[in-house]
């Protein structure tokens, strides 16, 4: 199986790239081909009003037809419910579909060229082979490509726009995934700039054990290799070591860690409640929760609270087993209980980036809202889609 890694140059119009991706299409023959993050149109402001036009409408169909007989990989903005979103299209038998949108955004890029941070990645299949699709900034995110590349996929694709100013980064860490997953990396960089910075290309493919298989310097190039030819010889079984970290922790704990968490630019997300009987409905709540930020800590109602609350036959569980429950949740990163009966105090201490409550709430009756939009913050409402609450499940149990 042949598969062509192609180091398109970006430019400043939509016909252009265009032209560039259709010249390697009819130029050259290969089972996939891969091309680079937003190979289709670049970055650029006020994006969103392209992707609306009859001109990228036209271009879509035109790559549909080149996708009645070939198979290929393209970076491209794409619109969904109204929200844009940095995308890798698979275009196959004459139409496309999104195997990937770019969860871990760049600061500073994604944001001004309006993208919404993405949920949607899966495998696909060409031939044999099997792939999961990450873009660019993703590189850097370790848990995101092992939690994927762990579902057996025959290699990973990382398309980017890569900056020449940290090419050396871009070297260490493409052969560094391919080592820790030991699995074959295939990264595939444009030529060119995004908003006026350089690119630095050094598009290549990685074998499992971080050596170099092929690999194309900064000229505008496309490089091919028989897939079927590497068979990874491992070393060693691949291990998956489990040990959970302590998160249920006292607040001086947590806002220690935060501090220097937050030394590294990451955006801290703040939820509450008393979690009594942990359902469904909570988890796709935190979830949601977690996807806003780089870590999600859980306020959580002590056994004093909850009775405030809710009544003295409340809560069903006691506070140390509602919080090992919590603390289980892969979304969640920390647990603090605090026995108030709102969690104002301690928001205030924590000064979250995102304050997040249920969709039921209005934001002018969210404990804390005001004060975390004072210095900036943003607060989130999440509505619910599951129609399950405690409440509702006690009822039942007593009914039955």
């Amino acid at each position: 199986m042949k598969i062509a890694l192609c180091q398109t140059k970006i430019h400043d119009t939509l016909e252009k790239n265009l032209e560039e991706i259709c010249s390697i299409l009819r130029s050259l023959s290969a089972d996939l081909y891969i091309f680079p993050e937003l190979a289709l149109t670049g970055y650029r402001e006020k994006l969103i009003e392209l992707v609306k036009s009859e001109e990228y409408f036209g271009a879509l169909q035109v790559l549909k037809e080149y996708a009645r007989d070939k198979n290929f990989l393209l970076g491209a903005p794409y619109l969904r419910e109204g929200k844009l979103y940095n995308s890798a299209l698979l275009f196959r038998d004459g139409n496309f579909r999104v195997v990937a949108e770019k969860t871990s955004l760049f600061p500073n890029l994604d944001d001004t060229a309006g993208f919404s941070q993405g949920i949607k990645r899966e495998a696909f299949s060409v031939g044999f082979a099997s792939f999961y699709v990450f873009i660019c900034f993703e590189l850097r995110s370790t848990e995101l490509i092992r939690k994927f590349a762990l579902q057996g996929v025959d290699a990973l694709i990382f398309i980017a726009q890569w900056p020449k100013a940290r090419k050396t980064h871009w070297d260490t860490l493409l052969p560094a995934r391919a080592i820790e997953n030991q699995t074959l990396v295939l990264g595939v960089n444009a030529i060119g700039s995004a908003f006026g910075t350089p690119l630095c290309g050094s598009t290549k493919a990685i074998s499992h054990d971080g050596s170099i298989i092929v690999e194309l310097k900064e000229d505008i190039d496309v490089i091919t290799l028989d897939f079927s030819s590497f068979e990874p010889k491992l070393p060693y079984p691949r291990r998956v070591v489990f040990q959970e970290p302590q998160k249920i922790l006292p607040l001086e704990s947590i806002l220690s860690i935060i501090e220097k968490r937050r030394s590294h630019g990451e955006k801290v997300v703040f939820t509450n409640g008393c979690f009594d009987i942990l359902h469904a409905g909570h988890v796709e709540y935190l979830q949601k929760a977690r996807a806003l930020g780089d870590l999600l800590i859980v306020g959580l109602n002590s056994d004093t609270s909850v009775k405030k609350i809710k009544g003295e036959t409340r809560p069903i569980n006691p506070q140390e087993q509602r919080a090992k429950v919590l603390a289980s949740l892969s979304c969640v990163d920390y647990v603090v209980i605090f026995d108030e009966e709102t969690p104002e105090e301690l928001i205030k201490m924590i000064r979250p980036d995102v304050l997040v409550k249920g969709a039921d709430w209005e934001e002018d009756k969210i404990v804390g809202a005001s004060f975390v939009k004072s210095y900036g913050g943003k607060v989130e409402r999440i509505p619910f889609t599951y129609d399950i609450s405690t409440t509702k499940i006690i009822a039942k149990i007593k009914e039955a």
